[in-house]
């Protein structure tokens, strides 16, 4: 048995995290800087704890409260910029050189954004770090919110002005019948824009069921109810249908008891293709090498597993072919260097 990858592997390995929210990037420093921009005091409008987010939520309910406590302060195209700013210089950090990160525009529009406006903080803020990452962005509609959302969010994201790769649902499994957002993936067809499903997070396995046969997603967020299903489990595996997998999100709302209790190290055993990303870091504590380190000790993954994994996630990504090859490339470069 090979050895296990270490922590410099990890750290030095070129990245590709496909499930990470911005808005979900919102350190409570940064949400605390806002909120006083705008006249509030962060302690009693930002449900901290200790200065800090609480990590680990009673429910799924009850991480949103946070999340959108920290969102209503992302008012103007600066607080944006800022927000996007500091995401880029964290990946860079983490040696990600290549990201999409899912944007919920609306809660901008509906905060008083100016949709163009919008874009172009956006541009700016995801540009600060560089070339030393890149970043395509994947614009998602909350399915509670139903069909008038998903529509909303197409008219503006074919406005747009910015690098997006991909469009998204997501939001609370069940809210609305699935059926509602066939034709929103008929135009992420239609843009040639990657579409993924936010599906078997907190809803049941049917949800991704759903989800391939009615959408055909080409990516699941989360999938983790598959573990439920040996029969879907199955299908996964023979159709490699890519999940995104974010184990401390999982376990920070609530829906496994411990780390330890996550399906990932049996979906790896399994042959599932999955990727492995962040979800909303500051929430819940966590950065993309935690992440990956959790997975590394939880499956018993060596240098070339870990690489492996990086691999996928290039082939996963929703950017051209030369920006897929060159990601291969940079960690098969990376891999050969030992």
């Amino acid at each position: 048995m090979a050895d296990l990858a270490t922590e410099r592997d990890i750290a030095t390995i070129p990245k590709v995290e496909l499930h990470v929210h911005l808005q979900g990037s919102i350190t409570a420093a940064t949400a605390s800087v806002l909120a006083r921009r705008h006249g509030e005091d962060p302690e009693t409008a930002l449900r901290l704890q200790n200065g800090g987010y609480p990590g680990h939520y009673t429910s799924f309910e009850g991480f949103l409260d946070t999340y959108l406590a920290a969102n209503q302060f992302v008012r103007t195209p600066d607080d944006l910029e800022l927000v996007a700013s500091e995401f880029a210089w964290a990946q860079a950090a983490q040696h990600v050189i290549y990201s999409e990160v899912m944007f919920t525009a609306m809660i901008c529009v509906r905060n008083g954004m100016e949709p163009s406006a919008m874009w172009a903080a956006l541009r700016r803020g995801l540009a600060a770090a560089g070339t030393s990452t890149q970043v395509g962005l994947v614009v998602d509609a909350i399915r509670d919110f139903g069909r008038p959302e998903a529509e909303a969010t197409l008219r503006i994201v074919e406005a747009a002005d910015a690098p997006i790769v991909g469009l998204c649902l997501t939001g609370r499994e069940g809210t609305v019948p699935t059926t509602e957002f066939v034709d929103f993936r008929a135009e992420a067809r239609r843009l040639g824009l990657g579409f993924e499903v936010h599906a078997g997070e907190m809803g049941p396995p049917s949800s991704i069921v759903e989800s391939l046969d009615i959408l055909e997603a080409d990516r699941i967020g989360h999938g983790v109810a598959a573990i439920h299903d040996l029969v879907l489990l199955d299908r996964l595996v023979r159709e490699q249908v890519v999940l995104d997998v974010c184990p401390s999100s999982n376990v920070g709302t609530g829906l496994f008891p411990s780390l330890e209790a996550h399906p990932v190290a049996a979906f790896w055993r399994a042959g599932v293709n999955m990727t492995i990303s962040s979800d909303d870091p500051p929430f819940f504590n966590t950065t993309l090498i935690d992440e990956l380190s959790c997975v590394v000790r939880l499956a018993g993954l060596s240098r070339a597993d870990l690489a492996t994994l990086q691999q996928r996630a290039a082939r996963a990504a929703f950017a051209d072919d030369k920006i897929r090859d060159a990601m291969v490339a940079h960690v098969d470069a990376w891999l050969a260097s030992a």
